[in-house]
């Protein structure tokens, strides 16, 4: 049987894609696409919404933006009294600051699930977010700036019932004064960026403020309550996200996907309208209102849709490679071919590309080209697990032929 060399993500599906971050065997995401800047006129008030379906008491209610950066005493203690340490004053704040998160976190579990600064130190675990929320909370006992930025990493896929969940990764840099030039008026900085999974092969993202920082918190709790069927949570984190940060796209993307599975089709459609007028190309509201249109035979606009899709320029690669992932899913493998080419011209480098191509290539019952595709994703491969992946993959080709 073919499909026993390949994989398999799923059938007919919403996609939510979040803020978090990856790692082997975990994945929690929220991904926000489209630029921030071109949204600044949105207004919570304007979005359009079904709270009776909400009308039930939510099981937990979100926190104060404050609470996210609070620590204890004693955690607040531990980290000053490393920071402040004579051995330490010859570097800069946002060296002390990098190194003693370093230090701390050596023993951490990775976690895909969204945590406070507090809860993050006291259970030693937490994704990429709570690590830049307790990168925050550190970084306002001193003096620190941190901003953050999204960067394009290897999506990873988790189905739960018809709700496809879609990684992607975030990280901080901190940065503090080191000289101010009196002649010039400029102010020289010392940089550190603090991630999970540093790799100079990521391709960075943009930087995005504070406020939808904070906001991205609320929407991966919301992933997370939607994971466990907790409707009613998940929409009063979403509110959340949405009053600090009206212009959050992956939130209204969720909001959307939440109102579709309350069967309320009408207030979906007006959501994946009410993005796409100010995101006129965001691939995600795009992919599930094609599904929505789809399921509701309105093959036409579908059909329109999809076409739209296939012109946009959108520079990071995963995106293209997550459409590829789809079409192969749906049998058309011409168009996932397509977007396979778009990922390579701007990654070439992606071994996740290839073999890909490989998959495409074996379903057609071209085994030499699937075979050199595969050896060229094991030439790119960036991990043991993954070159092993690729080698048995031809193995198995050889063993088939």
């Amino acid at each position: 049987m073919k499909q026993a060399l390949w994989f398999c993500i799923g059938s007919a599906f919403l996609t939510l894609l979040l803020s978090s971050c990856s790692s082997p065997g975990k994945h929690l995401a929220l991904q926000a696409t489209g630029n921030h800047e071109e949204a600044t006129q949105l207004s919570f008030a304007d979005i359009p919404l079904n709270h009776n379906l909400f009308s039930n008491m939510p099981s937990t209610t979100p926190p104060k933006p404050m609470e996210l950066f609070l620590l204890t005493e004693a955690q607040q203690a531990e980290f000053l009294t490393l920071y402040h340490a004579e051995a330490q004053q010859h570097r800069a704040p946002d060296k002390r600051l990098s190194s003693f998160i370093e230090q701390r976190y050596a023993n951490f579990n990775y976690y895909g699930k969204t945590l406070k600064a507090t809860d993050s130190l006291q259970g030693e675990t937490g994704n990429c977010l709570s690590l830049a929320i307790l990168t925050t909370a550190y970084a306002r006992l001193i003096d620190v700036d941190v901003d953050y930025q999204l960067v394009y990493s290897v999506p990873v896929y988790e189905l739960i019932d018809d709700t496809l969940y879609v990684s992607s990764h975030i990280r901080s840099r901190v940065s503090s004064p080191l000289e101010h030039n009196r002649e010039t008026n400029q102010i020289s900085y010392s940089r550190s960026f603090i991630d999970y999974f540093p790799s100079a092969r990521r391709q960075r993202g943009q930087y995005i403020s504070e406020q939808h920082f904070i906001s991205m918190f609320y929407q991966n709790v919301a992933a997370e309550l939607l994971k466990q069927n907790d409707d009613e949570a998940a929409f009063s984190y979403l509110m959340k996200a949405l009053q600090i940060a009206p212009d959050n796209v992956a939130a209204l993307n969720a909001l959307a996907v939440l109102h579709r599975r309350k069967q309320d089709f009408l207030t979906a459609e007006k959501l994946y309208r009410f993005i796409l007028d100010y995101y006129p190309v965001n691939l995600n509201a795009m992919i599930n209102f094609r599904e929505m249109l789809t399921l509701q035979g309105r093959h036409k606009e579908a059909y329109a849709l999809n076409e739209t899709i296939s012109q946009i320029n959108d520079p990071n690669p995963y995106e293209w490679i997550f459409l590829a992932d789809e079409a192969i899913q749906h049998g058309q493998l011409a168009r996932a071919e397509r977007y396979l080419e778009r990922a390579q011209h701007l990654a070439p480098y992606l071994d996740e590309i290839y073999f890909r191509y490989a998959h495409i290539d074996y379903q057609r019952g071209r085994t030499t080209s699937a075979e050199q595709h595969l050896f060229t994703a094991h030439q790119f491969a960036r991990s043991v697990d993954r070159r092993q992946l690729y080698k048995a993959k031809l193995g198995a080709l050889h063993a088939a032929e």
